[in-house]
């Protein structure tokens, strides 16, 4: 065959990962880097981005781009969506995993804490989606994929995180319809417990509780909110949108506590 008439070979499909310094958002760069991904990673800690970036590189082989950015910043989270594009070829897939959590009661709830919330949480996702939008277009199949949490069906003392969430799912509900006709999709998805270094780090009779609370009689691994991130972000996923899929081991259509560990 004639070398000038020889067709490059596709590319690999693109992932952005807000968060992907933290628990769930490396599980699901790890697992997207399997199924043989390219990624783009941020995250605001950069010597802990860099630590991914560079174990995930050096396991899989895959192509990374990682570029720290703070979610409350636009300039910075739009830098990092442009060096993905420029380094990896384009954009398919965005997952905006990253998010913060400063609980308390509502009458002991800082002002300025609540809106650094929604801030960080509902507005950065939106800035996420509207820098990763361009890209997204030229894909073909494009997807939006947002974490949000069982906590927006109501979690005590979680009134400002559970507002953000909750506006998560509702915001992408609407881009769902104004976006399908780019034939790009937009769901959520709603972890319960997962457990990841972070969670370990609580009291045991509270983590024993916590199991014991979830039908499926374990807790969550980030492996499990990965899996469900890789269905719909596949190119052949484009009959499911505007869904907020609770992946919680049944622990959302549930009492507080199993049946097995009451007493007869």
């Amino acid at each position: 065959m004639n070398p000038d008439h020889q067709q490059s070979a596709p590319r690999a499909r693109v992932a952005f990962i807000t968060g992907a310094a933290g628990g769930i958002g490396r599980g699901i760069a790890e697992h997207l880097a399997e199924l043989g991904y390219s990624l783009g990673l941020s995250d605001i800690s950069e010597v802990a981005l860099q630590t991914v970036a560079n174990d995930i590189a050096d396991a899989t082989g895959v192509a990374v781009s990682a570029r720290a950015a703070d979610l409350a910043d636009r300039q910075s989270i739009q830098a990092a969506v442009d060096a993905t594009v420029a380094d990896l070829g384009g954009l398919d897939v965005l997952v905006n995993c990253a998010g913060i959590l400063k609980d308390a009661r509502i009458e002991k709830m800082d002002p300025a804490v609540f809106r650094q919330v929604i801030e960080v949480n509902l507005i950065g996702m939106l800035t996420t989606t509207a820098a990763a939008l361009p890209a997204l277009r030229c894909s073909g199949s494009g997807r939006i994929i947002s974490l949000t949490s069982r906590a927006w069906l109501g979690n005590f003392g979680s009134t400002n995180y559970a507002a953000s969430k909750g506006g998560i799912a509702g915001v992408s509900r609407s881009l769902s319809l104004s976006l399908a006709p780019d034939g790009i999709t937009v769901n959520c998805i709603a972890p319960g417990f997962i457990e990841t270094p972070m969670s370990n780090s609580m009291p045991a009779h509270i983590l024993d509780r916590v199991r014991h609370s979830i039908p499926v009689g374990r807790v969550g691994r980030p492996i499990d909110v990965a899996r469900a991130v890789a269905f719909l972000g596949d190119a052949n996923a484009g009959y499911v949108t505007g869904q907020s899929i609770p992946v919680c081991g049944g622990r959302s259509i549930s009492g507080s506590i199993r049946k097995d560990t009451v007493s007869a």
